[in-house]
């Protein structure tokens, strides 16, 4: 797997603000491509791939909020950074359960930005880590699960829900050969629940 790139889309309609991004981001070593609107922010999305995006919320025609569900029906694997001068505590919630990495409020100080990018990235290269690297040994008498797969889930003995959970994704991304999609597919659950529940087994 190719090492990923710290390229961070930046959807910002104040051409000012934009500029100011853009230049703190250069010095974070980012690589930022900004843009204005939420069509320019799909077309850069789908041409070519981001590790972050930056998302102001009062966007020239639409809700920054629709086009960050747009974002994690299509591009899951891409962290999120809300930054808004209009956000409310009940939009803050809502970006939250989206999986948001932050919801700053503007003006952003630029350590609180450089914080919540750093978070971002380290979401982004989790969910990007194959799985074999990524979640610890099971200690239930499964020494090896990684390099062994047991094909026979269903005969597990032990009554633990999460490790059965955790049997069930590592076996569908082995089976996929690590492809994410195709694993959440396998599953009947979406690229978004899959990467959450990634992130939740690494946290512990």
């Amino acid at each position: 797997m190719s090492k990923p790139t710290r390229s961070v889309l930046v959807v910002e309609d104040e051409s000012a603000q934009r500029l100011m991004y853009s230049r703190a981001l250069e010095q974070m070593e980012y690589e930022p491509v900004c843009v204005g609107t939420g069509d320019e922010a799909r077309a850069a999305l789908a041409a070519g791939p981001f590790a972050i995006a930056l998302l102001d919320l009062n966007l020239s025609g639409e809700h920054g909020m629709d086009l960050f569900e747009e974002f994690r029906e299509r591009f899951p694997a891409v962290s999120v950074v809300i930054a808004t001068g209009y956000g409310t505590f009940d939009l803050a919630k809502q970006a939250i359960r989206m999986d948001a990495v932050d919801f700053l409020s503007k003006p952003v100080g630029l350590a609180d930005l450089e914080s919540a990018l750093d978070r971002a990235w380290s979401r982004h290269v989790l969910v990007q880590t194959p799985v074999a690297q990524l979640l610890p040994p099971i200690t239930d008498d499964e020494e090896g699960v990684f390099e062994k797969p047991d094909p026979a889930i269903a005969m597990r003995t032990s009554l633990n829900i999460e490790l059965m959970e955790r049997d069930l994704i590592m076996e569908a991304l082995h089976r996929s050969e690590d492809n994410r999609k195709a694993a959440a597919r396998m599953l009947g659950i979406s690229e978004r629940k899959l990467y959450y529940k990634l992130t939740q087994y690494r946290v512990r």
